[in-house]
């Protein structure tokens, strides 16, 4: 990105926060249906604590799956943020995923709207100013590379997968956090 000369268009996440997200949990910012079981399952007015204790129960009880065998697809950038999206290796591999976010779904209440159709994906940044013009073509041309570049990567496999704790996008944590 800094050697397309596009600083100025993506704000950069620092690399400890790179990751993959398997399902997710509650959301303080979405109390809302689709996003938050029914409060006859859990109220919507918990605390984030209640909220950690609720979720790490259900993905207790489902399991986490062990490292996965990802390849490389393809990179989304556009108003919101930049994305290299990840696939499964393989179709056993792909049921493994799905079968655990199904199983945590099912475990944790709530089953988002594009539970269905999620795409795994390493975010890389967020849009600050959206390119325009020579930016724009400097921004496709960096994507193509990218994306030449993922095409020749082998498959890979991920570190063991946890339930991460976080405030925000900067950093995830194995262990609790203060709320």
């Amino acid at each position: 990105v800094m050697d397309a000369g596009l600083e100025d268009y993506l704000i950069l996440m620092p690399e400890d926060s790179y990751h993959i997200t398997y399902i997710s949990g509650f959301n303080d910012q979405q109390r809302i249906d689709g996003y938050w079981p029914e409060d006859s399952v859990f109220s919507r007015q918990a605390t984030m604590e209640q909220a950690d204790d609720y979720v790490t129960d259900a993905i207790k009880g489902v399991g986490i799956p062990g490292p996965a065998r990802m390849v490389f697809d393809n990179v989304g950038w556009g108003a919101g943020c930049c994305i290299i999206r990840i696939k499964p290796a393989d179709e056993e591999q792909r049921k493994i995923l799905f079968d655990f976010r199904d199983r945590a779904a099912d475990a944790m209440g709530v089953r988002r709207p594009n539970h269905e159709k999620y795409r795994f994906h390493i975010s890389l940044g967020y849009t600050r100013v959206i390119p325009e013009g020579e930016a724009e073509e400097k921004k496709k041309k960096l994507v193509q590379q990218m994306e030449a570049l993922m095409s020749r990567q082998p498959e890979f496999l991920t570190t063991q997968a946890y339930m991460a704790y976080f405030d925000d996008m900067y950093a995830f944590s194995p262990n609790r956090i203060p709320r």
